[in-house]
């Protein structure tokens, strides 16, 4: 059963939109920056992350390269030609150990390129260059959520 503390978002929080068609990927990386304040959202296909990225205008996109319904190439494009979307960084995380794909990444504005798996601590540490990561305060949380 889910903790009610583990639910709690704050629009003054950075947001992070994380696309990847592996739940357990996105999971994982929501559950590493559970100690942070940050909320994270998370789409399993590519199309369902350009409208997420849309409607919710993240902080940061943390994206997969193959995917149904628009790869990750696709969905950076896309993003970079909506007025909306086109500052947004996005770091892409693959399974795919290519160079020509990572060369035109990087042209379409891609501010990392890492390949899975990758360490928690690097991802992190290319994540703080973009948003805060601030320890949470835990008391706050289950205050809050009227937990005390």
């Amino acid at each position: 059963m889910a903790n009610a503390s583990d639910k709690v978002h704050d629009a003054s929080w950075p947001t992070l939109l994380c696309i990847d068609d592996d739940p357990q990927i996105s999971e994982a990386i929501a559950l590493r920056l559970r100690q942070y304040n940050v909320n994270v959202i998370s789409a399993f296909h590519g199309m369902h992350g350009f409208w997420l990225a849309m409607t919710n205008r993240p902080d940061l996109i943390l994206t997969d390269m193959k995917m149904p319904q628009g790869a990750g190439d696709y969905v950076v494009d896309s993003l970079r030609r909506n007025s909306d979307t086109c500052d947004i960084p996005v770091i892409v995380l693959t399974g795919q150990c290519d160079s020509q794909l990572e060369r035109r990444m990087r042209q379409l504005g891609v501010v990392e390129f890492f390949i899975k798996p990758v360490h928690f601590d690097v991802l992190r540490a290319a994540m703080l260059k973009h948003i805060p990561l601030k320890e949470r305060d835990w008391e706050a949380v289950e205050s809050t959520a009227g937990l005390t």
